[in-house]
């Protein structure tokens, strides 16, 4: 008898650690670009012919490192090892930085392969700092779009069975098969990435059990996660979970705070960008050599000028007989002007 009991507690052990246990690795897929639909902000960079290449002349500035990065990847796959406390983290820290305070120049065989890399990073860890970088990309565009609609659709969403991740936030809509049977169509009802309020709707035949895993980014300032009255943690650089079963009409409201904050540059010529969540703010970069700010805190001389819901703008007043109207380089598809988020220190 006292052993039948042993038996049924290790039993019960083992199984409650079998449902729990969360993948260390190879966590989403890719989910079929014909199941998602984009809407708002990324459709109309969609209209954008995707970059065709014509600075294939240009010399790689990060074509080593990031192919050498990608090599260790590869490695840990066919290893099964997490990627925390591996050199490929630090070196991936790095490379980001530096990428980040280049990417008005970056050419576009680079850019691609930058991509590339988080997007296969995404998918084996589902970790934010690399949707992040994705974001960045997708919503930091001057001129044409670098990237296909396919190539966007590849890693908006990821799912494993039925855990949804949702990587890059914008008006969009995902449908699918539940495993268990029965469509499920997930919308997003948002101006993202021009403010921070999300909202998903839950379309189902009948009640599903389903995982939810909201991205909240790094650089937000707070944030919150709501569903029916319920407020569930919500930390900048983690993904926010919901398991539960879900009803038609079932809604998710996500709240991510956005401020302007400062980047610097301290290569070639001292100077500072402004951000404003995954947005960097440009002006059109005309004369912009003989612009220089004197000192204090850049941040002051920011005020917020545009009606909620519309293209974020911003006049810059820290310049000696200059204010600037800063703008999401989303702003060039409709003029010619070359734009830049740089501003020259003293």
């Amino acid at each position: 008898m006292r052993k039948l009991s042993l038996f049924f507690f290790l039993l019960a052990t083992v199984s409650c650690s079998l449902k729990t246990a969360r993948d260390p690795i190879n966590k989403a897929e890719v989910v079929s670009a014909d199941q998602i639909s984009l809407g708002g902000v990324v459709a109309e960079l969609m209209q954008n012919e995707p970059a065709s290449g014509s600075d294939a002349s240009a010399a790689s500035l990060f074509d080593d490192q990031i192919h050498a990065l990608g090599e260790q990847l590869e490695q840990l796959k066919s290893k099964r090892k997490k990627l925390q406390g591996t050199t490929l983290s630090e070196e991936w820290e790095e490379l980001n930085q530096k990428i980040s305070l280049r990417f008005e120049d970056l050419p576009n065989a680079d850019l691609q392969a930058w991509v590339n890399l988080n997007d296969s990073l995404l998918k084996y860890t589902e970790e934010v700092r690399f949707a992040d970088a994705l974001e960045r990309v997708v919503y930091n565009s001057a001129g044409n779009m670098p990237l296909s609609e396919e190539q966007v659709k590849s890693f908006f969403y990821t799912q494993l069975y039925d855990r949804i991740f949702f990587n890059v936030y914008g008006s969009s809509s995902l449908q699918y098969e539940h495993t268990t049977g029965g469509g499920v169509r997930l919308v997003q009802a948002t101006n993202y990435p021009y403010d921070g309020k999300i909202n998903l709707k839950v379309e189902l035949q009948d009640t599903r059990y389903l995982n939810f895993y909201f991205r909240i980014p790094e650089w937000a300032r707070q944030a919150s996660v709501i569903c029916k009255g319920v407020k569930y943690k919500a930390v900048p650089g983690e993904f926010t979970e919901i398991a539960k079963k879900w009803k038609n009409g079932d809604e998710v409201e996500i709240l991510i705070g956005m401020r302007p904050s400062i980047v610097e540059r301290t290569q070639d010529r001292p100077a500072f960008g402004l951000t404003y969540g995954s947005l960097f703010l440009s002006y059109p970069a005309v004369g912009s050599e003989k612009l220089v700010y004197q000192n204090g805190d850049p941040i002051q001389f920011l005020n917020f000028v545009s009606p909620a819901g519309k293209m974020p703008t911003f006049t810059f007043s820290g310049l000696k007989d200059t204010t600037l109207v800063l703008q999401p380089f989303l702003a060039q598809q409709h003029d010619s002007v070359k734009r830049t988020a740089w501003i020259r220190k003293k």
